[in-house]
């Protein structure tokens, strides 16, 4: 009888742990997953990206993308591209109406129109196109948005300024987008869970650069902010969660 108890007991604990080991790692990844891919997905649509149409998926208010197809569920496209050394030079060119701060990775704007390019890229290229040793506060420890010559830095604008970005996609084997939120970090792994639909504007996911042919990705968009406090995300799974962000200031 004892025997039996024993066997009874140890099948019980076996189930249980198989039952525990596949919902922690199979259900659960693949929930969180689906809900991540359907959050961007709703996202590009509420900004006006739109279904199929006679543009493509990128249709809409948004019209004239290039919609390439889905990266892992993750709808992406472009809407032009550039030479990457042409790129690279916007590293350095710096708006008349904007003072950079490389002591604290800050950059203060004092126009209302302001036009950004936004390259993104890994930590170690930015370090080696910029020269810029960032402080701890860039959190540049792997992929990075480099605008202006700084790493992820804080940007600090007039209230009601109009912001137009242009997203230009350097990295050499990774997939990149641009989102602005009021969501606050830390950011988890599916970023798009934690945020949402609390996005003020965005691009698609781009692209990696073609280091082959010379030319880099590229996406823009333009959103009006308001006194507050936002953050530029990339939403791709785990960019964000390690450090792929930086904070807006709207005085």
């Amino acid at each position: 009888m004892k025997r039996v108890l024993v066997i009874l007991i140890i099948g019980i604990i076996a189930v249980v742990g198989i039952v525990t080991y596949t919902y922690a790692n199979i259900y659960l990844p693949n929930y969180y997953s689906q809900q991540s891919v359907a959050y961007y997905n709703g996202q590009l649509s509420m900004m006006g990206y739109g279904p199929q149409g006679s543009q493509g998926m990128m249709g809409g208010m948004m019209g004239g993308y290039r919609m390439m197809g889905y990266h892992e569920g993750y709808a992406y496209g472009y809407l032009g591209s550039t030479s990457i050394p042409q790129a690279v030079q916007a590293i350095r060119s710096v708006q008349p109406y904007a003072r950079v701060f490389p002591q604290n990775d800050t950059i203060v704007f004092y126009s209302t129109q302001i036009n950004l390019v936004v390259l993104s890229m890994g930590h170690q290229r930015a370090f080696n196109l910029t020269n810029y040793t960032a402080p701890l506060s860039a959190h540049a420890q792997d992929n990075v948005f480099v605008i202006d010559g700084l790493i992820n830095p804080t940007l600090i604008m007039p209230g009601r300024s109009v912001l137009n970005i242009e997203l230009i996609n350097l990295d050499a084997g990774d997939f990149h987008n641009l989102a602005i939120t009021p969501v606050p970090p830390p950011y988890p792994y599916y970023s798009m869970m934690y945020i949402r639909m609390n996005v003020m504007g965005m691009t698609p996911m781009i692209p990696y650069a073609n280091y082959n042919d010379g030319q880099a990705y590229e996406s823009s968009f333009s959103v009006s902010l308001q006194p507050g406090t936002y953050y530029y995300v990339c939403e791709y799974p785990g960019h964000a969660e390690m450090g792929m962000y930086g904070e807006i200031v709207v005085t």
